[in-house]
């Protein structure tokens, strides 16, 4: 069972490793066996589904991400939670609106992810 106590830790990790670039500290917070969907996945991988499986391809997508846009940065907003999942509502400082329902397991990693944005013109 995740408490609001418990989602607002992970989330409070989760951006700050998100806004220091630091993919290490980022890859912390999902499990090897995550699915990650997304929009920008169809349109910067060209994934149709927008699903990237596992660990090493989740690190190197969100690498490329980040090595394209160098001043990425999130503000978080809220922070909502279930007994399974969590969902994080913040800015991105280029525009967009996101909320990001994550599933986590029992170590309180991710095992999928689904983002979702506001606008549809993202990348």
């Amino acid at each position: 069972m995740i408490d609001r106590k418990q989602a607002w830790e992970f989330a409070h990790e989760w951006l700050d490793a998100w806004n220091k670039h630091d993919i290490d500290l980022i890859m912390r917070h999902y499990d090897n066996s995550i699915e990650f969907c997304s929009p920008i996945v169809q349109k910067v991988l060209g994934i149709q589904d927008g699903i990237v499986k596992g660990n090493q391809n989740l690190r190197d997508y969100f690498s490329r991400q980040l090595k394209a846009f160098p001043t990425l940065q999130f503000q978080l907003l809220d922070v909502f939670a279930s007994p399974k999942s969590i969902v994080l509502y913040y800015k991105i400082n280029r525009g967009l609106m996101a909320a990001e329902c994550m599933i986590l397991n029992a170590e309180m990693k991710a095992i999928q992810v689904f983002a979702n944005y506001d606008k549809n013109d993202i990348g």
